[in-house]
């Protein structure tokens, strides 16, 4: 089942057509440090412009530990991604390419400003189960990620992208447990 909801903010805005924070809790990732507990929160958009012929889906950390920032649980947070939010489970990592471009965005934190990277090459590393999976990253500029998405996105500073401030503005809460990832 598809999430989308087919939304438009104004006309320099893409097509947003689905807007999810996700709160993951530890047990619903495969892989983890052994010294991180609880959850981790992510912030996933997903646009659909018109010259692409796949979403393209933005994935940010939320203001977390870092030990489960998106850069370390990439691989694991696009497969939720895919089957909570895209609506195709079972996508197996070597194909995640197939149904989105995936990019990942770092919020402004202090003197540190905000990054895009564009996520490719899901390649699974034999011998594990499940899959480990190795990535590769593109570092994107602000008007390149645009460009991708068909048109202007949001600036977030690091201590105001959390999951109640992004409650406040309507963005629905998916928390994901074992049993549904």
């Amino acid at each position: 089942m598809s999430f989308f909801s087919r939304r438009r903010r104004s006309a320099d805005a893409p097509t947003l057509d689905d807007e999810a924070v996700l709160v993951i809790d530890q047990y619903a990732l495969p892989f983890r440090s052994p010294h991180w507990y609880g959850h981790a929160d992510y912030h996933a958009r997903v646009f659909r412009p018109g010259n692409a012929s796949k979403p393209v889906v933005v994935m940010g950390d939320l203001d977390n530990d870092p030990v489960a920032s998106i850069t370390n649980k990439c691989p694991e947070v696009t497969a939720v991604v895919a089957h909570l939010v895209l609506g195709r489970p079972g996508v197996h990592p070597t194909r995640l390419e197939d149904h989105a471009r995936w990019l990942t965005y770092y919020a402004a934190h202090g003197s540190i400003g905000e990054r895009f990277c564009e996520v490719y090459d899901f390649d699974v590393v034999p011998g594990y189960q499940p899959p480990l999976v190795n990535l590769r990253y593109r570092d994107l500029r602000r008007e390149e990620a645009e460009d991708l998405v068909g048109g202007a996105l949001g600036r977030w500073r690091r201590q105001d992208y959390t999951v109640a401030g992004l409650q406040r503005r309507g963005v629905r809460v998916m928390r994901v447990h074992p049993a549904s990832s």
